[in-house]
């Protein structure tokens, strides 16, 4: 028993200085796992292409998606791309974010991490890869971001193969704004509008419009909101999807509220203020005042990774 002291005294210093080790490497074991999950979609398993827009061809255009300013799409790193039209779906991937890096031989002499590109328009196919996935075209600066030289000194081809995965939009300095479509009309009661920087990584399941009761000028709404009853639900067609309309619209000022696909299920966003003024204009882009950060399940898989439509998950989350 007279040796038991002596045994603490010899364990406890080794015992304290485990724990110390321990409690040191914590945080980085725990930032290291943090980093891991940063992104919730793993890499797709189909083959697609991504190639430099060609010189002659101009700026990359909006037309598609309805950014006044394509370039405003892309804030925190991310660049501006356009899809072929089986991707692009008809607009459902108007504002979707993905990550694209070289695969194949080429994977080594392009950036390890790639690039993280925002899809603002498509492209006609053309020169599509047998078994594709899609092909994105991307800037001049887009491209140069994902590649880099040989040591020759030589460059790569115009066109290379990438795996992509589809990754959070990040909008720091931008709120979800809404753009009136031109075919809108307060005349006829007819109203159509695009969503613009969505934030996160979600899909816009479901919009609803409402009468906002204002008390100031600026249309911020008083405590006469609207019941949820006067509530008129927005749909949109086959072949824009990306637009929700309505030919019953309230009149006056206009709130909004929106489903969101967010974890495994759906997640209601609704402005506390009217974002729409009585005397909205058809062009004109709207601040919702609203922001989206989360990220669904539901957006990696099939339809991200191929651009083929597999199914609506809008069904269950009305």
């Amino acid at each position: 028993m007279a040796a038991a002291p002596q045994l603490l005294a010899i364990l406890l210093p080794a015992l304290a200085a485990m724990i110390l080790v321990l409690l040191a490497t914590a945080p980085a074991a725990r930032a290291h796992g943090s980093s891991a999950s940063a992104y919730r979609c793993g890499w797709c398993p189909r083959r697609s292409t991504a190639s430099v827009l060609p010189s002659d061809a101009g700026v990359l255009t909006d037309a598609a998606c309805g950014y006044g300013d394509p370039a405003a799409a892309a804030e925190g790193g991310f660049h501006i791309a356009a899809v072929s039209t089986g991707f692009f779906r008809g607009g459902r991937a108007c504002g979707a974010c993905y990550q694209l890096r070289c695969r194949g031989r080429t994977r080594s002499a392009c950036a390890k991490d790639g690039v993280k590109v925002v899809v603002v328009s498509d492209v006609a196919e053309a020169n599509r890869t047998a078994g594709g996935s899609g092909q994105f075209v991307l800037t001049k600066d887009a491209f140069a971001a994902m590649t880099t030289a040989h040591d020759d000194g030589g460059q790569l081809a115009s066109s290379v193969d990438v795996e992509l995965r589809r990754i959070p939009c990040v909008y720091k300095s931008k709120n979800l704004a809404v753009k009136v479509e031109e075919t809108s009309s307060r005349e006829r009661g007819h109203l159509a509008l695009r969503f613009l920087y969505q934030g996160g990584q979600t899909d816009i399941a479901a919009v609803e419009v409402a009468q906002a009761v204002n008390d100031t000028a600026s249309g911020t709404s008083n405590e006469a909101a609207p019941s949820p009853t006067s509530w008129q639900y927005m749909t949109r067609r086959e072949v824009s999807p990306s637009v929700w309309r309505t030919s019953r619209l309230p009149a006056g000022p206009l709130r909004l509220r929106l489903v969101v696909t967010a974890g495994s299920g759906g997640k209601w966003l609704r402005a506390d203020r009217a974002v729409l003024p009585a005397e909205w204009q058809p062009g004109a882009v709207y601040d919702t005042g609203l922001r989206v950060t989360d990220v669904a399940a539901n957006t990696c898989g099939g339809v991200s990774c191929s651009g083929m439509d597999e199914g609506d998950h809008d069904k269950q989350l009305r």
